[in-house]
């Protein structure tokens, strides 16, 4: 089904779910797409005045989206562009120089580069930001990794890989753990959130009750943690 809600005189469609739910679950995407999910049997009428009531939350929300498109995939990496690395805003600033090298400075990453034509900086940017965070979650993965070795677990390779749908995955037959490239955008506690969720997959592959149970021993905030994980890219309620 698909609603509709005008935000500053512009009419915007909303895409209406029915499921076997208990409450309500408006969120808001990147793209401007607007999505409700409601219990089964929930009037039209009560939708339509949900939908009114919250126009000032839908608002806020998208132009938060527009002020942080960071969080987004950049499409090239110029002087005064933005960028998130582990949930802090960095200004883009682009430098001719004599040879590559990428710094990251008071809120700045400098991209100091040889190149000219914008795809072969981006190309050197994407390069840097594959080493960068496999650096990165690597390191996080070394320090969570006693958790699964008491159990006689050895010890994962992290594969870094652009995902569209996943945060993370696990390959117990390879014992690799896969990580989003985008995921290295996010706050350190979220990243840790998804390495250990994944750490935890090497014991017990459902997500069942045993899993969620050993996730919040080792990390009782981890629900928090996802929520925020979850609004870096979907804003919802």
């Amino acid at each position: 089904m698909e609603y509709s809600v005008t935000v500053k005189g512009i009419e915007l469609p909303v895409a209406v779910s029915l499921k076997k739910m208990k409450q309500v679950r408006l969120k808001v995407f990147p793209s401007g797409e607007i999505k409700l999910s409601a219990p089964d049997g929930t009037p039209e009428s009560w939708i339509k005045e949900y939908l009114i009531s919250k126009t000032p939350w839908i608002e806020e929300k998208l132009d938060l989206f527009v002020q942080t498109k960071a969080v987004e995939k950049e499409e090239h990496f110029v002087s005064g562009a933005s960028t998130r690395i582990l949930g802090r805003q960095l200004t883009v600033q682009v430098h001719e120089a004599k040879r590559k090298q990428i710094i990251r400075e008071d809120g700045v990453l400098h991209i100091f580069t040889t190149e000219t034509e914008q795809h072969k900086i981006d190309k050197q940017v994407n390069n840097w930001w594959q080493q960068a965070s496999k650096r990165y979650y690597q390191d996080i993965v070394d320090q969570l990794y006693p958790i699964i070795e008491k159990h006689g677990v050895e010890r994962p390779t992290v594969c870094v890989k652009k995902m569209s749908t996943l945060w993370g995955s696990c390959s117990r037959k390879n014992q690799k753990v896969n990580l989003n490239y985008y995921l290295y955008k996010a706050s350190v506690p979220c990243v840790e959130y998804v390495i250990l969720h994944e750490l935890a997959h090497f014991l017990y592959p459902y997500h069942n009750k045993d899993f969620y149970d050993f996730i919040t021993i080792h990390m009782p905030d981890w629900q928090e943690r996802k929520k925020q994980l979850d609004y870096e890219f979907v804003l919802g309620i």
